[in-house]
């Protein structure tokens, strides 16, 4: 499809926006700029079709009363020859409405279409390009609307999702922007927020004021032909399902998307209950702290434990099994899930979650493991000593996005604590020595060998195998140990990227 010669008289045909009459969709944006940080920008997603082009001319005008920072954002996905027209049609838009315009350019990788599917693919490459604009504090605005909620309801349960699932799509949502911790996710201020504010209104009434508003479809919006294919399920049930729903129920959509608006708050509840519980199954860093101080107490080594606890990198999120075994399977599985969802980390599939439950079986003197992933992270979780530790880090995966505007992204290191080089652990544990004040003169700073011990004041030489398992570090997190290493081969301190120097020598006496 190309675009009209035509569309430069766009702005002649076009009504004003000063002459948009009041409508419910104009409320609903009106609303959700009055909700939005004055001080942030508003990011709005514009793909050049009809429902895109009504939230950007609504906003254009809803701005006047409610002053902010409006931008318009678009993604060319590069998959087909009338992804030209769409940003022609948007950098015209943009100009008409007098509104600044980024243009981002994605590449998706092969691996990633092959594994995703075309659809999901798209979808998420897209997202990562609007994500990767933002700073924290702003919003993205999405142009879906009631008949989108009604359809994704109907995709989710055809595959069978659960509750969270058939909830759709919510109104609005925190979204991660710029660099994160693997697997720490961000805070509240550290994050933008996706907005919806046409997911109540039914697409016919978008349709009517565009009409009102004198556009023409080919002028004023495209018509992207690959929503006519219906080898893409959304296309099958808009053009082919629901409008038969429609015809024996004429109230299908509404219906649907307030049974969507019904599960979402039931969703709530959950999340309530599985915060609630997950509190309970957490093994707290505080706890983790107080169990290090015992350890250093009835060892004679308190010295420079709490800076070493509070400085590690290697900190891991630990479940209770005891805790987790007191529940029922159901619930077991609804805190897992929200483990994850609240994180922001891949929620596992159902065959895994099985898996996960029967990690809660281990025997405390064993070692289990599950991993899964998806394109952002990958997620491993272990059973051991009475607990499940979960890590998680970075995938490793070419989004291939390039912005044309104000170029920014990012790109996770893909490499888990136990992966990062000796030479950086030799390095950090170099640091945590100044900061004890001692002397580098005298030592270097290597791994452990075998059949390296370690006075201990009060008990003696130990062997620093012991040490490890009396500590509670993980057998995958034990080469990361670094001693400090006296020129005569002494060993005269323990340091760990999650304990810092948490043993140093006994001095001999004199």
């Amino acid at each position: 499809m190309s675009l009209s010669p035509s569309l430069a008289s766009l702005c002649l045909r076009a009504q004003p926006l000063s002459e948009m009459a009041e409508s419910r969709a104009l409320a609903a944006v009106r609303e959700a700029l009055e909700a939005s940080d004055a001080r942030r920008t508003v990011w709005i997603a514009l793909s050049g079709g009809l429902d895109s082009v009504m939230l950007a001319r609504l906003a254009a005008r809803a701005v006047k009363d409610c002053p902010r920072r409006l931008r318009l954002v678009h993604v060319h996905h590069g998959l087909q020859a009338a992804n030209d027209d769409f940003e022609q049609l948007a950098r015209r838009l943009a100009s008409r409405l007098g509104l600044p315009l980024s243009v981002c350019h994605l590449a998706l990788a092969k691996a990633a279409l092959k594994s995703r599917g075309l659809e999901a693919a798209a979808r998420e490459g897209r997202l990562a390009a609007l994500s990767a604009c933002l700073v924290a504090g702003d919003s993205l605005w999405l142009a879906q609307h009631q008949d989108d909620q009604a359809e994704t309801l109907l995709l989710n349960a055809l595959r069978g999702s659960g509750g969270r699932g058939l909830a759709a799509m919510p109104p609005e949502r925190a979204l991660a922007v710029g660099e994160a911790s693997p697997g720490r996710g961000q805070l509240a201020h550290e994050r933008a927020r996706l907005r919806r504010p046409l997911l109540g209104i039914p697409r016919d009434e978008i349709q009517t004021l565009a009409s009102q508003q004198g556009l023409q479809a080919g002028f004023d919006w495209c018509e992207d032909p690959s929503n006519v294919d219906q080898q893409f399920d959304r296309n099958y049930l808009r053009h082919s399902v629901v409008p038969m729903l429609q015809a024996r129920w004429p109230q299908a959509v509404a219906s649907l998307a307030r049974s969507a608006q019904q599960l979402k708050e039931e969703q709530s509840l959950l999340d309530e209950l599985a915060a609630e519980l997950l509190a309970k199954i957490q093994v707290s860093g505080a706890k983790r702290l107080a169990q290090g101080h015992e350890q250093g107490q009835e060892q004679g080594q308190g010295q420079g434990l709490d800076q070493g606890l509070d400085q590690g990198r290697g900190h891991e999120t630990q479940l209770s099994l005891a805790e987790l075994a007191s529940l029922s399977e159901s619930r077991q599985r609804l805190v897992l899930r929200h483990l994850c969802q609240s994180r922001g980390w891949p929620v596992p599939p159902r065959g895994r979650l099985m898996s996960l439950q029967r990690l809660i079986a281990t025997p405390p003197d064993s070692v289990a493991e599950v991993h899964w992933a998806n394109a952002e992270y990958t997620v491993s979780v272990r059973a051991w000593r009475g607990q499940l530790w979960w890590q998680v880090s970075d995938t490793v995966i070419e989004q291939g996005v390039r912005h044309r505007q104000g170029d920014t992204g990012c790109a996770g290191s893909g490499r888990q604590p136990d992966e990062i080089s000796s030479s950086e652990w030799d390095s950090e544990a170099r640091k945590a020595w100044r900061a004890l004040g001692r002397g580098e003169e005298h030592v270097v700073f290597t791994s452990r060998q075998p059949g390296d011990v370690l006075r201990v004041a009060g008990r003696g030489r130990r062997d620093i195998k012991r040490l490890l398992q009396e500590a509670d570090i993980p057998p995958w997190q034990r080469d990361q140990l670094r001693v400090a290493r006296m020129h005569d081969g002494t060993v005269a301190g323990l340091w760990h990227p999650s304990r810092g120097w948490w043993l140093l020598a006994a001095l001999k006496k004199q």
